[in-house]
């Protein structure tokens, strides 16, 4: 009778066994790749503090017991159906799922680690916003070793489905000795019941989320605590576009009283253009990562911008801005319309929003500029095309307006290219005119069409040598632009698209630090700093200001040479923004919801500055 109760006992066991294993063996995988990711971004982790960054295998342990909870439901379905079916008692169908589910999640990590390393942030939804063009896509990776990457993808997966195959072998005769029949059935729907408990993170009210695996002031070891796949499922699931903001940190009558009181001033504007110019030409060149770390850099000796710091002798320098945000799309709408950027999505990818902001393009050709737009790529990336018609732009150059030997870069035609087209071009323009031109040579990969000056072949050099490139390039636009009858009346503002994480400072802030010059014979004042702190979004309502052109419909921009206006710039980036003051700044989580990097004495007042600009600039992006 002891022999048939602990047969009957043993039996019961198995099949939870089973699913309890499985589930284990997910857990240690993804485990197991957290430290692959340390490893991967091993500088990052040093600066964390190696106790601090390994601190997030164990608070990260709540969001891989949830990923591999979601993993383990359709087996858990399908031992439920072996006490009924022999199929599903046998290894075969529990390894073709895992064969599949492992694939997907593999190219999700390898994913995550080149998206943390060109971004730094963890992979989510976002990416998918910028495949819409397969060849961009390829284009924007096919400087990495994408064989040598794809070689260890298929070596790493044989070999996990290789243990994953001894593992299973190993649990068959679990399910098949196991407790079959109506018994068995229940047995496993009540641990299948339990998996709601990993799955949303434990028993407390609020379900599990990345703020749950936040643990340190650090904001890389509250990365590393995310599992990826969980993230991005996430991330996709709520892919769509809020309807509700989720950025509500204040009262709204306290937010506009904030928000107005950043945004005062007393019309003080010290005019830098000369009087006999009434309406000057107006060039604004966009320079792809242009990033202010690099204006002071050297490598190896060698100058990474030499040029620009010649052509700042020139005209007046702003060394205090900061972008608007992270991306080309983001950097090109602040610019030309003075809008904040979003953190969870880009306004320029939605043209029944973008269509209704003011541009800097629509008000100059209502004052009868002829305007123009360059790019050596595709201005359909990202809706960027939609925005520029509906901008005020009348003529367009990109990448098909170039013949196919022209066509010398993975995005289109390089720099030099674009710009001897441009110099031509506007040698028969009617005057006045506005153009923008947006460069795209020092975009990943960071390919140039001459020999490298700055040497290595890793990501940091090919990125300066590209800068170099480039800088070479604008410095000889700037002397043919000289040469030309029209440059006394003309005013060109070099900028950047956005910053960048290349050269890492350790600091997050200097990842937005952006330079601004203005230039021209329309000048009438020469090497000059302003050192104002100042936003890219800034740059329509100071252009304009110079040209006595109201720019009352550019609310969220400020007039940077305005005696009376406030220093201070907002940025943001996936998910947090960052605010600048003199004497202070702080970078705040929205994940977390707290501050992940400062500087100064803060105080409630000066958080509540940032929040108040979030707040209102994401409900006004919501309401258009």
């Amino acid at each position: 009778m002891q022999t048939k109760i602990f047969n009957i006992y043993d039996g019961f066991l198995e099949k939870p066994a089973f699913v309890l294993l499985y589930w284990f063996a997910w857990i240690i995988f993804f485990e197991l790749f957290r430290l692959v990711f340390l490893f991967a971004n091993y500088n990052e982790a040093v600066q964390a503090g190696l106790g601090t960054a390994f601190q997030s295998l164990w608070y990260g342990l709540r969001m891989d017991m949830s990923a591999a909870a979601y993993v383990l439901l359709p087996v858990c379905f399908f031992v439920l159906l072996s006490n009924f079916f022999l199929f599903f008692r046998r290894k075969l169908i529990y390894i073709i799922y895992t064969a599949i589910v492992l694939f997907l999640i593999l190219i999700l990590q390898f994913a995550d680690l080149g998206i943390f390393q060109a971004w730094g942030t963890r992979l989510d939804a976002t990416p998918l916003k910028y495949l819409a063009d397969p060849k961009e896509a390829w284009a924007s990776v096919n400087h990495l070793p994408v064989f040598t990457i794809l070689a260890g993808f298929i070596v790493l997966y044989l070999l996990l489905l290789f243990l994953a195959n001894r593992l299973l072998e190993s649990l068959e005769k679990k399910l098949q000795s196991g407790q079959q029949g109506v018994f068995g059935f229940f047995t496993i729907l009540f641990l299948t019941a339990l998996c709601i408990i990993p799955l949303r993170g434990g028993l407390q009210l609020a379900p599990l989320n990345q703020s749950s695996v936040y643990f340190s002031q650090n904001n890389f070891a509250n990365q590393a605590a995310i599992n990826a796949p969980w993230n991005f499922l996430r991330s996709l699931s709520h892919y769509t576009d809020p309807k509700t903001n989720p950025f509500v940190y204040l009262d709204p009558k306290e937010a506009i009283l904030i928000r107005d009181s950043l945004f005062t001033s007393a019309n003080h504007t010290t005019k830098i253009l000369e009087a006999t110019v009434p309406k000057p030409n107006v060039i604004f060149l966009i320079w792809e990562s242009f990033t202010e770390k690099v204006t002071h850099l050297e490598r190896d000796g060698i100058p990474v911008t030499p040029r620009f710091s010649e052509l700042k002798k020139e005209g007046i320098y702003f060394s205090n801005i900061y972008a608007a945000g992270d991306r080309t799309d983001k950097g090109v709408v602040a610019v030309l319309s003075g809008y904040p950027a979003q953190p969870t999505t880009s306004i320029v990818k939605t043209p029944e929003k973008s269509s209704k902001l003011p541009t800097i393009g629509t008000t100059l050709a209502q004052q009868g500029y002829n305007t123009a737009f360059y790019y050596g790529g595709e201005l359909e990336f990202a809706n960027m095309k939609a925005y520029l018609l509906s901008g005020g732009f009348k003529k367009f150059t990109s990448k098909q307006d170039f013949a196919s030997k022209d066509q010398n870069s993975k995005w289109g035609a390089h720099d030099g290219v674009v710009m001897q087209k441009l110099v031509e071009d506007l040698k028969t323009e009617a005057q006045p005119f506005f153009c923008t031109w947006l460069t795209l040579s020092s975009h990943e990969p960071f390919e140039v069409p001459v020999e490298s000056v700055i040497p290595g072949t890793d990501n940091v050099s090919l990125f300066l040598n590209s800068l170099h490139y480039t800088d070479a390039i604008v410095y000889d636009f700037v002397q043919q632009c000289k040469r030309q009858p029209w440059w006394k009346n003309t005013l060109i503002v070099i900028m950047a698209d956005h910053g960048h994480r290349t050269p890492a400072t350790g600091k997050k802030i200097d990842d937005f630090k952006m330079p601004v010059l203005f230039l021209g014979g329309a000048l009438n004042q020469q090497g000059k700093v302003e050192d104002k702190i100042g936003s890219q979004a800034d740059i329509p309502a100071t252009v304009l200001a110079q040209l006595n052109i109201p720019s009352n419909s550019f609310v969220w921009s400020k007039n940077m040479l305005d005696s009376t206006v406030l220093p201070w710039a907002y940025f943001c980036f996936n998910n947090g923004y960052g605010f600048v003051q003199p004497g202070n700044y702080y970078i705040f989580d929205n994940v977390g919801k707290k501050p992940i990097e400062q500087n100064g004495i803060l105080f409630p007042g000066d958080v509540k500055k940032g929040k108040a600009i979030q707040q209102l600039s994401f409900q006004d992006y919501l309401d258009k």
